[in-house]
């Protein structure tokens, strides 16, 4: 396989020193048409695709890749609520605990998505000979350095969505410790008939910290010429990431040293500094430009021309824009709100019950008028259309989407370290990140009150919650710390069918194996995770 094509070192040269910003969904090619160079630009493309797990095509808008399934494991938090009609909510199954069984669409969001992603990065793997790295040019190093990385990090998400964890909701012991089946590029397709679940510690051992590692030693000295290329730093912020969930699975010290270190080594590889007050409230480019800031270590883009108007992230997410009523009025938990100090300039993010308690910005010249009168308290003003471009769906939709930013990796530093056993540096940390980057008018913030590891643990994940609200991640933190959620309480600001309150984690973290791959693939059988569906009541009053 790895003699189906040759490419020259020009040709290599040349994508490494283009922009993969400018790679479209129309450059993915199956593999018989491509080349090396189509499949490297065709996974970052890929990503962002409109109708990528095939659904698209039948109407349904939450088929939009990964954005949509970062806006998926949001709405399953507790800390996204809908305030407008719920009707225009496509991500409702996610947000009610609806419908997530092994028979609904929706299962292929992830499932579809990650292992086609994972077989492109395999393509690519296959195709260069990596017998002798020391052989390898520098473009070649950093293409099969960029396949390890996509490799890992693709696992990483699909070991954490489907891992089944214990829960106060529903029971899996036949599946405990299991995660999902291995694909390499040697996996035949009689095997992959017969791929049953690895475990986790094999997922981890075997996939992600050996493509890691390998990914580190190929891009040592690669130098990403913009924020949508794979770096070094991204390398170890996805190490952190690992680290620390081994860390807690395992109880493990060590692994939480690890998390700490390459967290460290991920904020001074990228030269990122955190957000400032002026990129956060930014109408223009707040959280939807990688070039606009120094705080992104990696994310994705979506060229206007890719734009599929309801299919991409600011249609849902962005509350501003004239062209969606499907962001349906998303914003934050009236709880989780009131718990973020008047002082915390991220508490602008979203709109106070009274307006005139702050001068929100907007591209909008009618916002103050939009934002009393359209607008529900709460709303989200977080994510802007690109450009502030509020009336073209192709100009304000053709947002880049954040994956990593370096303040994820400031947090996890200031846990792992309280984690391994130094609960007064992790206070110390947290205390100084806030102070430095969050704080308005030199106040200062200070947890050290929080002197007990679950305090502090609790404290830091308030404000990690706050600080990447809508951004897809904090559900992996709070399954990983067996965290409760709560939607429904006197005053709530969630719809009724919302509702949910759940102590410990919720069961819908555990995500359910869709039917196509029990049907196709044998050692499945009677190994899937139990259908949340319909098992936590809504809250009543």
């Amino acid at each position: 396989m790895k003699n189906i094509l040759k490419i020259s070192a020009a040709a290599l040269g040349l994508l490494l020193s283009s922009c993969i910003k400018d790679a479209t969904p129309t450059e993915i090619a199956p593999e018989d048409q491509a080349t090396l160079e189509t499949m490297v630009r065709g996974i970052p493309a890929a990503l962002v695709q409109a109708g990528s797990a095939g659904y698209a095509k039948d109407g349904q808008a939450w088929d939009f890749a990964l954005p949509a399934i970062h806006l998926a494991t949001e709405s399953m938090t507790g800390d996204l609520v809908v305030t407008g009609n719920i009707g225009y909510d496509w991500f409702q199954q996610f947000g009610t605990n609806d419908a997530l069984g092994a028979d609904y669409a929706v299962g292929a969001l992830t499932w579809h998505n990650y292992y086609t992603w994972i077989m492109t990065a395999n393509n690519v793997i296959s195709l260069i000979d990596e017998t002798n790295l020391a052989a390898l040019g520098a473009t070649e190093r950093a293409y099969l350095g960029f396949a390890y990385t996509y490799r890992a990090m693709f696992y990483l998400d699909l070991v954490r969505l489907y891992e089944f964890k214990e829960n106060t909701v529903t029971e899996g012991d036949n599946v405990l410790g299991l995660g999902v089946p291995i694909v390499l590029p040697e996996t035949s397709e009689a095997e992959a008939k017969h791929n049953p679940r690895a475990t986790v510690d094999d997922i981890y051992d075997t996939v992600i910290f050996p493509d890691l590692k390998k990914a580190e030693t190929l891009l040592e000295n690669f130098s990403a010429p913009d924020k949508y290329t794979i770096s070094p730093a991204l390398v170890y912020g996805l190490k952190a990431r690992a680290y620390l969930e081994r860390g807690t699975a395992k109880n493990d010290p060590a692994a939480y040293k690890s998390a700490a270190e390459y967290a460290r080594k991920a904020i001074t590889a990228s030269g990122c500094t955190p957000l400032t007050q002026e990129q956060w409230e930014d109408p223009v480019n707040g959280f939807n430009s990688a070039g606009s800031n120094n705080a992104w270590i990696w994310g994705l883009a979506l060229p206007s021309e890719s734009v599929a108007n309801l299919f991409c992230f600011t249609a849902h997410m962005s509350c501003e824009n004239d062209w969606s009523a499907y962001h349906a009025g998303r914003g934050i938990n009236r709880n989780l709100y009131n718990s973020i100090d008047i002082r915390d300039f991220r508490r602008h993010s979203w709109l106070d019950p009274d307006r005139s308690s702050y001068a929100y910005k907007s591209s909008r010249p009618d916002s103050k008028e939009y934002f009393a009168e359209s607008l529900a308290d709460y709303v989200n003003i977080k994510f802007r259309p690109a450009q502030g471009a509020y009336k073209d769906y192709k100009a304000g939709g053709a947002a880049d989407h954040c994956c990593m930013r370096v303040e994820e990796m400031y947090f996890i530093e200031a846990e792992a370290t309280a984690q391994a056993g130094d609960i007064a540096g992790g206070i110390r940390l947290l205390n100084e990140f806030m102070t430095s980057y969050r704080m308005m008018n030199g106040a200062v913030y200070d947890c050290s009150a929080r002197s007990t590891l679950k305090s502090f643990v609790n404290e830091l994940m308030l404000q990690k919650r706050i600080e990447f609200w809508g951004e897809g991640i904090v559900m992996f933190d709070m399954k990983r710390l067996d965290m409760s959620s709560k939607r429904g309480f006197v005053g709530t600001n969630a719809p009724a069918s919302y509702r949910l309150n759940v102590e410990g984690r919720a069961p819908y973290w555990n995500f359910v194996i869709g039917r196509n791959e029990v049907q196709n693939n044998t050692a499945i059988v009677g190994k899937n995770n139990p259908d949340p569906s319909g098992k936590v009541e809504p809250w009543k009053g």
